[in-house]
């Protein structure tokens, strides 16, 4: 039977084998014995666990369970390895693991388990781990109002009401002793003066605690469980001991704070030119001065709060004193003080100075105080205090607090451990005042052991006795403590408390939960609310976003990010700045307890005051910034430790209801993730001083009424690269009109209405004051957002009527089109199109490096032409860029300045579907609407709407298919061309994600079982966790990792040349989506409407944890971070939240 020999002299390790069948008797034995045990105690403890092989204990406790199934399983558990410990846990079901506070090396080690998770512990003030945008407004707590709503207690127990709660990881729950049976006493390990303030720490624990007999009678060792024969001492004498505190009631706040009293300050000494006061009513910061009356005395008044007594001091003429007359007290420092109200006992004196008995006779060792400690220890668990806090005072002296966040109250453990032989009674010289919130309400026990040495020690031959000792039981709290107010807070100093000292008291809540009660009301959804009714899409941006860029322009310098020290600057300066960084910190912390910006929030009220500040001066925002004041005089009144858990209450509470608001044009969302995407459009929209959507309107109306749709966070905030054509109308269906904001998508498409030149919607808008006419691709997606809007907006086809006014009229650009001056939005979209069939052929203003330092000068010849017979839309040179892959080369040291990485030039067929997208709708359009029904071409031929619609729709696959039949050289099959007619011919055929954005908007052109073909293929090879390959990995100018500080002599990668040679962008990823939803049928496995959620799982977890809560513009190979990205952009968001809606909803081909 025996396996090998164990460490332990008295026993070994048995074979069991691999089974039943091995052992028979032995497994037998083993199983009989445990069941036994288990229909007899409501427990088990399985000593050293870790010694027994896990396939035996396994077969044990389903034995056990069967017998009981509600036994308790307790383990000794030293595997040495957390894994380790994890797996015995998960594999036997261990319901709690034996803890020994012995086992601590120092007191501050103890001090670690008793604030941490691993003994039970929250720490007070704990800060909720439910999101922001899981909670739910107080007026919203009533189950039954609403079956989807959680109700939850946080640790501080305030009810959060949330939709879903986070699972957070915790560890298996400790049953804690302070001294088990088969290890070191006190008296072996530390000293036995020791056992008492052990014992008190591990009743301030949060543990279920135990004991071993004799640890309380001070045995000098453990008696072998095997060996030992005496008997223990009868403890009969030990009567149960009790005790109650008084009920504790909150009272509603009521506009007259009852608690609050006037109290008149006196002088009637001589004084020559002043007296003021200053004083404990607010932390001595302020002089109360005092005026002279005739007949001499000087008289003032003071409001403080509380019932306690509260020190104060006068400084007549510059010099600090008291009245000697009036009521004094000592301040535990060994000044004398005046005091108001209360009592005016000096040294330590308070409300409950003196100490219940304590039964005490005819016990020996520390029963008398276990007992009182085991009681404390069982009310505070049946209460519900479950919040703790540790301070190292000095040495080795702790302060544990305990606090019930449903009462407010707290109990206080003070120990003076004994770690060692060596003892000095002296208290240490750096002792620190403890400050508690309240006032003392009962003092349950102090009391000091004194033990006799050790070689006085005799063992009785019959009967187990501990040490002599003397456990000297004080009387009253000012025997070993100075006692003081300050403010609403209790002081206290020890003054008398050697080695094996304890003290326990108990606090009654402060104004702190009047407080909380007044605070709650606050949230309620009616209040909350009020002053977020009407606000318009910029003024909720500001209040929630506005990067450091944006801020510092909008404040003209003055005011940047919050900056946390140990953290850094928050990424936004609205309420999403601290909100998101919390909710990262929550998904990334077992605790926040740690983190820089809670510490910021309890240290002080700076980050608070900033998001007060910051709403100054902006009247739309006034209701907000009174609330928000309130609230901050609200939390002057908290104490500090508290003040982290009101705020994130607050202020996550106030942020979630803003992006509530601010989604609410957008109708109900119907998942967590469209709700993320509809409020990270937010991000986008706002006005600046330098970018407003157009120079001369904000003249005349101001900045602040112009918003524009930023490209990117942060690159992008502010100045003239804010707004760009391309990345506006790509953005303008998902972040504008999918979500209800018509006027600004009106204001957006009017403005690049009146700039349009050369048949040409701007690239680089520049406040519609230098635009910049480089791009072939936004002028038709530009005109895809005039078709979007016209579909969702309830203006419609009216707005086709818009009138509008070229600010560079057509006769300065083209005589041959000035007949065509555009009267309206309709007369635009004619032009533009009228343009392209003629040919567009110019040179770029300013040509030269004033505008484009890198491009070559040929780069800046733009041309367009329309092939009559296929009715294809060619344009650009190998010079240039004129679609959104437009990465120019800058590296001179690796030859690739002035050259375009992807001129795309020829017939791109992104841009061939947005041509076709708009011919089909306006050829579709009645007289009335579009009175327009030909073009002429550059041949002068008339060329009907309807017939160029047909021209590309029968020559588009002819061109672009690359078939299994096709005798091109390119390297995949079943796939789009990128272009047709390209310089680089090669580049024709390479698989890029450009035609799912050609299938989405003109899916009519596309064979469906080709399509499918195509875009199985692109789901295969470009799909990353966010975004879309920019190029097929199998291609050999792939490189997936875009660092645009590459300063090698690498061409594909110097100055990041490979921008779009294979990092993944965002937002084709949209695109993508809504192909497959037209292409696939609903149950595809892989790419149909139920099976594309699986693709948006990375882009939920994205959102929800980072920090911008936003996607970036692109990530590098395999979805890792790319750091030159803007890791905010709005194109990203749009496209998928526009795919989204027919991801959930099904979606009609157009």
């Amino acid at each position: 039977l025996r396996r090998h020999l164990c460490a332990w002299g008295d026993c070994v390790k048995l074979r069991f084998g691999n089974g039943p069948e091995d052992v028979p008797f032995l497994w037998d034995h083993m199983t009989r014995y445990a069941v036994s045990m288990a229909k007899i105690f409501h427990a088990i403890r399985l000593d050293n666990a870790h010694s027994t092989p896990l396939h035996v204990s396994r077969h044990v406790l389903a034995e056990v369970r069967r017998a009981n199934p509600h036994c308790w399983v307790f383990a000794e558990l030293f595997t040495g390895n957390f894994q380790t410990d994890l797996l015995y846990q998960g594999t036997l079901g261990i319901n709690a693991l034996i803890r020994e506070a012995m086992q601590t090396g120092s007191v501050h080690e103890l001090a670690g388990h008793l604030g941490g998770t691993m003994w039970g512990a929250h720490p007070i003030g704990e800060v909720s781990m439910v999101p922001t945008m899981s909670r739910r407004p107080i007026g919203t707590r009533a189950p039954a109002r609403d079956k989807e709503v959680t109700m939850t207690r946080s640790a501080s127990c305030a009810l959060i009401a949330a939709s879903a709660l986070p699972l957070r990881p915790r560890p298996c729950p400790a049953l804690l002793f302070d001294c088990t049976h088969d290890n070191q006493t006190p008296n072996e390990k530390r000293h036995p003066r020791d056992a008492l303030p052990n014992a008190a720490l591990v009743a301030a624990s949060c543990a279920s605690i135990g004991s071993v007999r004799g640890y309380d009678e001070l045995l000098p060792f453990n008696p072998s469980v095997v060996t030992e024969r005496r008997q223990y001492a009868d403890i009969n004498g030990a009567k149960p001991f009790s005790f109650s505190l008084p009920p504790v009631e909150v009272q509603l706040p009521t506009p007259t704070n009852s608690s609050t009293k006037t109290y008149e300050l006196v002088w009637t000494r001589p004084a020559t030119s002043s007296v003021v006061a200053r004083g404990g009513w607010d932390g001595w910061k302020a002089e109360v001065p005092l005026t002279k009356q005739h007949d001499g005395r000087w008289l003032g008044s003071v409001q403080v709060s509380g019932s306690a007594p509260v020190q104060y001091k006068f400084i007549v003429d510059g010099k600090w004193t008291c009245d000697m007359a009036q009521p004094c007290a000592d301040d535990g420092h060994g000044n004398v003080n005046n005091v108001l109200g209360g009592s005016a006992a000096g040294g330590g004196a308070t409300n409950a100075d003196s100490i219940a008995p304590c039964p005490s006779q005819g016990m020996t060792g520390i029963l008398a105080v276990k007992q009182v400690l085991n009681a404390v220890h069982e009310r505070l668990a049946r209460e519900g205090f479950m919040e703790v806090s540790v301070t190292h005072l000095a040495g080795d002296i702790l302060a544990v607090q305990r606090r019930s966040a449903e009462s407010g109250r707290r109990t206080c453990f003070i120990t003076r451990s004994v770690y060692g032989r060596d003892i000095c009674e002296d208290l240490p010289w750096d002792l620190g005042t403890l400050e508690v919130p309240g006032t003392i309400a009962a003092v349950h026990v102090a009391a000091t052991l004194f033990v006799s040495p050790e070689q006085n020690y005799r063992c009785g031959d019959k009967t187990l006795n501990g040490f002599q000792s003397n456990l000297k039981i004080y009387s009253s709290l000012g025997q070993v403590a100075h006692v003081w107010t300050q403010g609403s807070n209790t002081m206290l100093k020890l003054s008398h408390f050697p080695p094996g000292s304890v003290l326990v008291f108990s606090m009654s809540p402060n104004e702190a939960v009047r407080c909380g009660v007044e605070l709650d009301m606050m949230m309620t959804q009616s209040v909350i609310e009020e002053p977020l009714q009407g606000l318009s899409l910029s003024d909720l941006s500001y209040l929630l976003f506005s990067c450091e860029a944006e801020e510092s322009d909008r404040s003209a310098g003055d005011r940047g990010a919050y900056d946390i020290p140990g953290f850094g600057p928050l990424v936004y300066c609205g309420l999403f700045g601290v909100c998101s960084a919390l909710d990262v910190e929550r998904s990334t912390r077992g605790d926040l307890a740690g983190s820089p910006i809670i510490q910021n929030i309890k240290d002080g009220d700076w980050l608070l005051d900033y998001l007060v500040g910051r709403l100054d001066n902006v009247p739309a925002l006034a209701g907000v910034l009174a609330w928000l004041e309130k609230v901050r005089s609200v939390f002057k009144q908290f104490p500090r430790d508290l003040v982290p858990f009101y705020f994130d209450l607050a202020v996550s509470e106030l942020c979630s209801q803003a992006a509530s608001m601010l989604t609410s044009q957008c109708g109900p969302t119907s998942s967590a993730l469209q709700r993320d995407l509809a409020i990270a459009t937010g991000q986008f929209w706002g006005a600046t001083p330098s970018a407003p959507l157009s120079w001369d309107k904000a003249k005349q109306e101001g900045w602040q009424n112009w918003g524009s749709l930023c490209a990117g966070l942060p690159h992008f905030a502010s100045g003239f690269m804010r707004n760009w054509g391309r990345d506006t109308f790509i953005a303008l269906r998902g972040c504008l009109l999918v979500t209800g904001r018509f006027a600004e998508a009106r204001s957006t498409l009017l403005v690049y209405a009146s700039v349009v030149r050369h048949g040409l919607c701007p690239n680089l808008l520049d406040a519609a004051n230098r635009p910049r006419y480089n791009a072939r691709d936004a002028t038709w997606f530009f005109l895809q957002g005039i078709q979007d809007y016209v579909e969702l907006s309830p203006e419609g086809l009216e707005f086709l009527k818009t009138p509008i006014q070229l600010k560079w009229p057509v006769k300065e650009w083209d005589a041959e089109l000035a007949h065509l001056e555009p009267k309206t939005i309709a007369d635009l979209v004619h032009l533009i199109c009228s343009a392209h069939a003629k040919g567009i052929k110019f040179r770029e203003w300013n040509a030269g490096k004033s505008i484009d330092e890198h491009m070559s000068d040929k780069g800046f010849d733009i041309s367009v032409r329309l092939d009559e017979e296929t009715g294809v839309i060619y344009g650009g040179n190998e010079h240039n860029c004129g679609t959104w892959m437009d990465k120019m080369g800058s590296s001179d040291k690796a030859g690739n300045r002035g050259v375009p990485a992807t001129p795309r030039d020829g017939a791109a067929v992104e841009i061939v579907g947005l041509v076709k997208s708009t011919l089909r709708w306006v050829s579709g359009l009645d007289s009335q609407a579009f009175p327009h029904k030909s073009v002429k071409t550059s041949k002068g031929t008339e060329l009907t709407y309807k017939d160029w619609d047909e021209r590309l729709k029968t020559n588009f696959e002819r061109l672009f298919w690359i078939g299994d039949d096709d005798k091109s050289p390119a390297a995949t099959r079943g796939i789009y061309r990128d272009t047709v007619g390209a310089t680089r011919g090669w580049q024709d055929f390479q698989l890029r994600p450009n035609f799912p954005i050609a299938m989405s908007v003109a899916p009519e052109l596309f064979t469906p079982s080709y399509a499918k073909r195509a875009l199985e293929i692109v789901g295969d090879r470009l799909v990353g966790p966010l975004g879309l390959c920019t190029l097929d990995p199998r291609d050999k100018e792939y490189r997936g990792d875009y660092h645009n500080d590459d300063d090698s002599c690498d061409k594909a990668v110097a100055h990041g040349w490979n921008y779009h040679q294979g990092p993944e962008w965002v937002w084709p990823f949209g695109y993508f989506l809504k192909a497959c939803c037209y292409f696939f049928d609903e149950d595809h496995p892989r790419f149909g409407r139920r099976a594309l959620p699986a693709l948006l799982l990375a882009h939920k977890r994205h959102l929800a944890t980072n920090h911008w809560r936003s996607l970036p513009e692109l990530t590098n190979s395999k979805g890792s971070v790319c750091h030159h990205s803007c890791p905010a952009q709005a194109w990203s968001i749009a496209t998928l939240l526009d795919a989204l809606a027919c991801v959930e909803n099904g979606a009609r081909a157009p």
